[in-house]
C-alpha cells in the first residue's frame, strides 16, 4: 500500500515493507522536504520478486530495505502489544 498526506522526512516503509509513506512534505508550508520517488519494479528481482527503491534528487538509488521502520517501533508508538 502506498500512502500520501502523511508527511515524513523521507520515504519510508512500515509493516515489513507492506505500507509505504511517500509524502516528504516538499511544500514550504509543510516540511520543505527534498523530493524523492518510490520506484517499484514488479517481478524484477530474483525469483520474480518485486524490487523497491527510493530515487533521490542527487541521483542516488536507495534500497527500500534501508528505509523500512522496524515493527516494534510502530507498535511502541501506538502502545500496542503483539
Amino acid at each position: 500500500m502506498v500512502m500520501g498526506h502523511t508527511p515524513q522526512r523521507n520515504i519510508n516503509a512500515a509493516l515489513q515493507g507492506k505500507a509505504w509513506r511517500i509524502d516528504v512534505g516538499a511544500s514550504k508550508g509543510v516540511l520543505g522536504g527534498t523530493p524523492e520517488v518510490l520506484e517499484i519494479i514488479h517481478m524484477g528481482g530474483e525469483n520474480d520478486e518485486d524490487i523497491v527503491n527510493i530515487l533521490t534528487v542527487d541521483g542516488d538509488r536507495i534500497s527500500g530495505k534501508e528505509r523500512s521502520v522496524p515493527d516494534d517501533i510502530i507498535m511502541d508508538f501506538f502502545d500496542m502489544k503483539r
